[in-house]
C-alpha cells in the first residue's frame, strides 16, 4: 500500500509539474546555490519599492519610474516626450551570479523614443541609491538614481504643463486630424449611442455629423459648432441644438492634459477609437460572425439565406447555400482586402475575388449577384464610400453609411 502510495504522489507531483504549478518557485531556484556575493532579484526589488522613485538620462530624455510590489511600474519622462506617463508591468530575472535582468513590459516610456528603444535593463551593480546597467538590446549605458516622491510629483507637474502648453496650441490641427471621428457611448452601459464626425471648411467654420440609429432608421444630422480655447484646461466646442436619444448634448470639452473628448453630459463618454484599432480587430482577432437579417435597414431586409464575414485569412463575405427562383448555388466566398483611413473613421471593404469553398455549379457568384436584394447588399459593403464598423455590447458589431441610411448588424 505504500508502495502504491509513492507512485501516485509521484505521478501527482509529474502532473502538477507538466501542468506549470511549480513555475513560480522555479524562476529563482537556483539562486540559493550561487555564493553570497551574487546579484539578487529579490535584493534589486525591495530596493526598486522602498525608494520614492528613480530617474534616468537615456538618449537625451529623462526617464522616471516608480515600481510597486505588486510588479507594476509607471515611467514618464520630462517634457522631450509629450506622451502621458505609462502604466505596465515590470519582472525580474538573473543571469548567472553578476547579473540581474529587470524587463518593462513593451518598454514603458521608452517605447516612445525614435531609436534605441529597450525593454530589458542588464543591472551589474546596486548600492542604495543608484543602479548600474545597460539595455540588453542595444548595449548603451542606463544609470538609475533614486529620486524623492516629491521630486516625482514636481517632475510630473512640469510636463502636465508642458503637455497643456503644447496640445493648447495644436488643439485646432488635432481636432480636424486626430480627434475629427469617434464614438459616443452610454457611460453606463458602454452600449452606442452616435457616431461623431467634425469637419472645419476654409473660413473655419466647423461643423459636427451626428449619426445615430433611431429605431432601425439611420440619421445623419449635421449641426453648427464653435470652438473656444480661452480656457487654460481645455477647449469647448459648443454645439447648437443636438441631442442623441432625446438627451441634450450642449458641448464637446477637449482636455489638453490628457488629450481626451468629454461631454457636458455625464451620461455620454467619448470613445476615441480609430478605424485602424478596427481595422486590427478584423485582420487579426477577428471571429466569424453572422448577419443578423432582424437587425438590418429596411433597404437590406429580406435576405433570403445566411450572410457571414468570415475568420479565414483573407477574410470573405460568405453567402450560404440557398435555393431561389434563380437556382441554387455552394458557398461563395467574396474576397475581402480591408483597409482604413484614421481621417474619415471608414473600414474600406475591397471585394478582390472570389473563394468557392465547396466547389461550383457554374458562375455562383454572378447567381448572387443577380439576386436584387443580395447585389444591393454587396454594393453596400463595397462602397468606395466605405463604413464605419464598431463594436456593441455583447459582440455585436454594427456596419453603418457614412452618407446613406444603409446599415447592419452583426453577432457571433
Amino acid at each position: 500500500m505504500k508502495k502504491l502510495t509513492y507512485i501516485m504522489l509521484s505521478l501527482c507531483c509529474f502532473a502538477l509539474y507538466s501542468c506549470g504549478m511549480t513555475e513560480p518557485w522555479k524562476d529563482w531556484e537556483n539562486e540559493g546555490n550561487m555564493s553570497e556575493d551574487r546579484l539578487r532579484p529579490s535584493e534589486v526589488k525591495d530596493l526598486l519599492c522602498t525608494a520614492g522613485g528613480w530617474k534616468m538620462a537615456y538618449e537625451g530624455v529623462t526617464f522616471y519610474f516608480q515600481f510597486s510590489e505588486d510588479g507594476a511600474v509607471t515611467s514618464d519622462s520630462d517634457e522631450s516626450l509629450l506622451k502621458n506617463a505609462v502604466e505596465t508591468d515590470y519582472s525580474l530575472d538573473f543571469e548567472g551570479e553578476k547579473v540581474v535582468l529587470l524587463t518593462l513590459q513593451n518598454g514603458g516610456m521608452l517605447q516612445y523614443l525614435g531609436e534605441n528603444q529597450e525593454n530589458t535593463f542588464v543591472i551589474t551593480g546596486y548600492s542604495d541609491s543608484q543602479i548600474t546597467a545597460t539595455g540588453q538590446a542595444n548595449g548603451k549605458m542606463m544609470i538609475l538614481n533614486s529620486v524623492t516622491t516629491a521630486d516625482l510629483q514636481q517632475a510630473k507637474e512640469r510636463k502636465r504643463l508642458a503637455i497643456i502648453a503644447y496640445n493648447k496650441a495644436q488643439s485646432m490641427e488635432i481636432l480636424k486630424t486626430d480627434l475629427s471621428n469617434g464614438l459616443l457611448r452610454n457611460a453606463s452601459t458602454n452600449q452606442f449611442a452616435a457616431h461623431y464626425a467634425m469637419s472645419c471648411d476654409e473660413n473655419d467654420n466647423w461643423k459636427i455629423k451626428i449619426s445615430l440609429l433611431d429605431g432601425k432608421i439611420l440619421k445623419h444630422t449635421e449641426y453648427a459648432m464653435t470652438i473656444n480655447t480661452t480656457n487654460d484646461e481645455k477647449a469647448i466646442l459648443s454645439i447648437d441644438g443636438l441631442t442623441v436619444n432625446g438627451v441634450a448634448v450642449g458641448a464637446l470639452y477637449y482636455k489638453y492634459d490628457t488629450g481626451d473628448l468629454s461631454t457636458d453630459n455625464p451620461a455620454f463618454k467619448v470613445d476615441l477609437n480609430k478605424s485602424s484599432d478596427m481595422l486590427k480587430t478584423y485582420t487579426s482577432s477577428w471571429k466569424t460572425h453572422i448577419v443578423d437579417r432582424n437587425n438590418i435597414c429596411d433597404k437590406l431586409t429580406g435576405l433570403l439565406t445566411q450572410i457571414e464575414f468570415d475568420d479565414r485569412s483573407p477574410r470573405n463575405i460568405i453567402v450560404c447555400p440557398g435555393e431561389t427562383g434563380a437556382g441554387k448555388w455552394h458557398y461563395v466566398g467574396f474576397v475581402i482586402n480591408a483597409t482604413a483611413n484614421d481621417a474619415t473613421g471608414c473600414v474600406y471593404l475591397e471585394n478582390t475575388g472570389i473563394n468557392y469553398i465547396l466547389g461550383s455549379y457554374g458562375d455562383d457568384a454572378e447567381v448572387v449577384r443577380s439576386i436584387p436584394i443580395y447585389s444591393a447588399f454587396l454594393d453596400f459593403c463595397f462602397s468606395d464610400k466605405g463604413v464605419w464598423m464598431y463594436e456593441d455590447s455583447d459582440s455585436y458589431f454594427y456596419v453603418i453609411s457614412p452618407v446613406s441610411d444603409e446599415w447592419f448588424r452583426m453577432k457571433i
